[in-house]
C-alpha cells in the first residue's frame, strides 16, 4: 500500500506541506484562517502512519489560497490588505512548511450612519417608538465607529425587514447604501426602509382533511383572523404544530395574493399515523439487557388527546405505565399529562415495588426554557437486599405524597450539546399528610458543552443535592441519594460510591459492602471528546476525570473527603446513538471500595476498575 505520492520519473517524494502557519494575522486566528483555504497539513497520527497522500504541495492552490484569504479580509473591511505567502524546507527537503504573511492595514470605518422609514410621518414615527426597531437600531452591523463588512449587507437587511414584518408589514423593502471615501478609509452608509401597507390576518385556508376540527389546529398556532400580521407570530405558530404529537408535518406561509392590508394564509399539514406501536431494545453494563414496547392512540378522543401503553424493562428496573395527554391547557405552550404506573426495582441495596399516580403540568415559556410542576402519589414496599443489613427494616411499607417543581434550560436547541445546560429540582413530600415521611428534596445539574475545535469537545457537569428531613426513622432507600456508574462517577459500579455497611454470608464470613446512600451529595464530570473523523469515521474518544462523594447528611462533610475516578473510552457515533466503552480508575478508594474488611482484602485487582458500555454519551 502506497502512503505517499512518488515522482514517476526521479523516483523522488513530492513536496508535501508538512507545517502551515500565518504571519501579520491579528484580527483573526490562525484557526480561523485555516478553514478558509484549501492548502492542509496533515494531523500528528497522521503523520505516524505516513498518510501524506492527501497533502500534497501545490503551488497552483496557494495562489488560490492567496486570494481567498485576500478576499475574506476585503469582504471584512480590510480593503488594503496584502497578503503573500513562502514555502521553505525542513529536516527533510520533501517536508515544506507553508507560511501566509498577512498584512492587514487600516480597517475601513463607518463615519455616518443613517436610518430612512420611506412613509408618512406618522407611520414612521410608530415604528421608530417600537421595540423592535430599538433593538435593530442598537444591535445592526452598520453603525457609526464601526467596521465596514461588505458581507454584512444581508443580515443588515433581514434584521431591518424582520422588524418591519414583526410590527405588521408583511411587504416592507430595504436598500442599504454605501459611499465609501478611500481617501479617508472612511464609509458612510444609510439604510432605507420601505414598510408599505399594514396587513391584517383575513383568512386563515387548511389544505388537508384533518381527524381533528381546525379549531384544535388553529388554537396551536394562535393566529386569529383580524389580527396583526407578524413574522415571528407565524413562524411560532409552525413551530408548534411541529411540536404537537399528532403533526408530523407543517408549513404556513403566505401564497401569491395581491399586496394590501388583507392577506391570506394558507396551512399545510400532514398527521402521524393514529395508532402506532413503537419497540425498541439496548444494551449497557448496569442494566445488561433493557427493552421497551409502547402502543398509542394519538387521537383518542377525536380532539388531540394522546393515550399511551408503555412496558419497559431492564435487570435493573420494569415498569409499566398508561398516560393521557392533554396537549393544550391554557395556550399552546402549556401540557398536561395524567400517568398510572407500576414499578419493580432491584438496586444494590434494596428491592422495591411501587405503584402510583402522578399528574404533570409543563409549560414551555420558550424554545430553550421548559418549566413543569408535578403531584406523585405512590404506594411503595421496600426490601433489603440482605437480611443483615436494616435499611431501616427488613420490609418497609410506606406512602409517598409529593410536590415537585423542575427546569429545564437549555443553550444549544441542535442535536448535540452545547453551551449550557441547567437542570434544577425541587421536591416536597407530605405536604398534605398523605406521605409517611416529610422531607424536602433539592437537586441541581449544571452543565457546559465547549467545542476546542470542529472535532473536540470539553464536556463538564457538577450536581449537587440534598435532602431536608427531620424526623426520627430513616428514609428509604429509595428517595436517598446513590452514585457511582455509568452515566456519575466511572471508577465506581453503580451505586457503589459513598457509606456502606458489611454485609455476610450464613457463615459469619464477610461477603460484601452493602451502600446505604445518604441525604446529601456532589458529583462533577470533566471530559474531553475528540471525533477520529479524519481517518476513522463515526469514531471518538474520549478522557475524563471524575468525582463526587455521597453523605448521611450535611453535617458529616468532613467524615468523607471527594472521591476520584479518572480513564477513557471509546465511542461509535451509531444510528441509535453513540455506543460508548468507558473504562474508571479510582484514585483514592477507600477500604470499602476495594473490599477490605478489618484489614483483610477481599477484593482483586480489579477493584479499582470501573468498565462501562451503554448507549449514549454519559452526560
Amino acid at each position: 500500500m502506497c502512503l505517499y505520492a512518488q515522482d514517476s520519473d526521479s523516483g523522488e517524494r513530492e513536496p508535501v506541506v508538512w507545517k502551515l502557519g500565518f504571519e501579520g494575522n491579528e484580527t483573526y486566528s490562525s484557526m480561523v484562517l485555516k478553514e478558509i483555504i484549501a492548502t492542509d497539513n496533515p494531523g500528528f497520527i497522521e503523520k505516524i502512519l505516513g498518510k501524506h497522500g492527501a497533502y500534497v504541495l501545490s503551488e497552483n492552490e496557494l495562489r488560490r489560497d492567496q486570494i481567498r484569504i485576500r478576499r475574506y479580509y476585503e469582504r471584512r473591511g480590510f480593503i488594503q490588505v496584502q497578503v503573500d505567502y513562502e514555502v521553505s524546507s525542513l529536516k527533510r527537503d520533501w517536508r515544506k512548511r507553508v507560511t501566509f504573511r498577512i498584512t492587514e492595514g487600516s480597517p475601513l470605518m463607518i463615519r455616518n450612519s443613517r436610518i430612512v422609514i420611506d412613509a408618512d410621518s406618522t407611520i414612521a414615527e410608530e415604528i421608530r417608538a417600537a421595540r423592535d426597531f430599538e433593538r435593530a437600531e442598537q444591535r445592526h452591523d452598520f453603525r457609526e465607529g464601526m467596521r465596514y463588512q461588505s458581507l454584512r449587507t444581508a443580515d443588515t437587511e433581514g434584521l431591518f425587514l424582520l422588524m418591519l414584518e414583526n410590527q405588521g408589514f408583511a411587504w416592507p423593502e430595504v436598500d442599504i447604501e454605501t459611499a465609501i471615501d478611500s481617501v479617508a478609509n472612511r464609509a458612510d452608509v444609510t439604510i432605507t426602509a420601505r414598510p408599505n401597507q399594514k396587513t391584517y390576518f383575513s383568512e386563515i385556508r387548511i389544505e388537508q382533511n384533518l381527524s381533528v376540527p381546525d379549531r384544535v389546529l388553529l388554537r396551536e398556532t394562535d393566529i386569529r383572523e383580524g389580527e396583526v400580521y407578524s413574522r415571528d407570530k407565524m413562524q411560532e405558530g409552525q413551530r408548534q404544530i411541529f411540536n404537537h404529537h399528532l403533526f408530523r408535518f407543517a408549513t404556513i406561509n403566505l401564497p401569491e395574493q395581491p399586496r394590501d392590508s388583507t392577506l391570506e394564509v394558507l396551512f399545510r399539514v400532514r398527521e402521524h399515523p393514529l395508532r402506532s406501536v413503537q419497540a425498541t431494545i439496548g444494551f449497557g453494563r448496569e442494566e445488561y439487557l433493557r427493552g421497551q414496547l409502547e402502543w398509542r392512540h394519538r387521537n383518542i378522543t377525536g380532539r388531540g388527546h394522546r393515550f399511551g401503553i408503555n412496558g419497559r424493562g431492564s435487570f435493573i428496573e420494569q415498569r409499566l405505565t398508561t398516560g393521557f395527554l392533554f396537549p393544550y391547557v391554557f395556550n399552546p405552550k402549556s401540557s398536561n399529562v395524567a400517568t398510572v404506573f407500576g414499578v419493580h426495582k432491584l438496586e444494590p441495596s434494596f428491592e422495591l415495588f411501587q405503584a402510583g399516580f402522578n399528574n404533570s403540568l409543563i409549560y414551555e415559556l420558550r424554545r430553550s426554557v421548559t418549566a413543569s410542576a408535578t403531584y406523585e402519589f405512590s404506594i411503595n414496599e421496600e426490601l433489603s437486599r440482605d437480611p443483615d443489613v436494616s435499611l431501616p427494616d427488613t420490609v418497609l411499607n410506606y406512602n409517598v405524597s409529593s410536590l415537585t417543581i423542575s427546569g429545564y434550560y437549555s443553550e444549544g436547541l441542535t442535536r448535540d450539546p452545547r453551551g449550557w445546560v441547567i437542570q434544577p429540582f425541587l421536591e416536597s413530600s407530605g405536604l398534605f399528610g398523605e406521605g409517611t415521611f416529610s422531607f424536602q428534596k433539592l437537586s441541581l445539574d449544571v452543565r457546559r458543552y465547549t467545542r476546542l475545535s470542529r472535532s473536540t469537545t470539553l464536556a463538564t457537569r457538577i450536581s449537587t443535592g440534598k435532602i431536608f428531613y427531620s424526623g426520627q426513622r430513616t428514609l428509604p432507600s429509595n428517595i436517598l441519594f446513590f452514585t457511582g456508574g455509568t452515566n456519575s462517577v466511572r471508577g465506581w459500579n453503580r451505586q457503589r460510591l459513598g457509606p456502606a455497611r458489611p454485609a455476610f454470608r450464613d457463615d459469619g464470613s464477610f461477603r460484601e459492602y452493602v451502600p446505604t446512600g445518604g441525604r446529601a451529595q456532589m458529583i462533577f464530570n470533566i471530559e474531553v471528546r475528540q471525533q477520529l473523523s479524519g481517518f476513522l469515521p463515526k469514531v471518538g474518544i474520549a478522557a475524563f476525570l471524575d468525582g463526587g462523594q455521597i453523605w448521611a447528611d450535611a453535617t458529616s462533610l468532613d467524615e468523607r473527603p471527594i472521591q476520584f475516578g479518572t480513564g477513557g473510552g471509546i465511542r461509535y457515533q451509531s444510528p441509535i446513538g453513540p455506543i460508548r466503552v468507558d473504562i474508571g480508575y479510582k484514585l483514592n478508594p477507600t477500604d470499602e471500595d476495594l473490599n477490605i474488611y478489618e484489614g483483610t482484602d477481599f477484593g482483586s485487582r480489579w477493584s479499582r476498575i470501573g468498565i462501562h458500555f451503554s448507549i449514549g454519551q454519559a452526560f
